[in-house]
């Protein structure tokens, strides 16, 4: 990865993770158009920083440290959009099981199409 290609690289990172998080949502019963909207705007929050934080990792510091530092940056992602989720989702589905199953959901789905396992 190049810094050139990062915008990129985000745009097509959030784009999939909207999409993925969003079904996933819709599975674990989050229907309706606003918890729909809270689940984009909190992938909004969350997914360019972890993108960002990843490619600076890669680019600056080596892809051995990126591992420690997306563990990190997920549970972060994870605990704020629980949060979020917490405060504007009527779901009956646990919050922050939602956002755990949505992360885990869009993370592994982008392992598979990116090649990374």
């Amino acid at each position: 990865m190049t810094l050139e290609q990062l915008p990129l690289i985000m745009i097509r990172a959030l784009a999939l993770t909207i999409l993925i998080e969003c079904a996933a949502g819709w599975i674990l019963g989050v229907r309706d158009r606003r918890g729909q909207g809270v689940i984009v705007l909190a992938n909004l929050m969350t997914n360019p920083l972890v993108v960002s934080l990843g490619a600076a990792v890669q680019l600056f510091a080596g892809r051995e440290y990126l591992a420690p530092v997306t563990i990190a940056m997920e549970i972060i992602a994870v605990i704020a959009e629980g949060f979020v989720y917490s405060r504007h989702l009527t779901s009956k589905t646990d919050p922050y099981i939602l956002s755990l199953a949505c992360n885990l959901s869009s993370y592994l789905i982008g392992v598979v199409i990116n090649g990374n396992f």
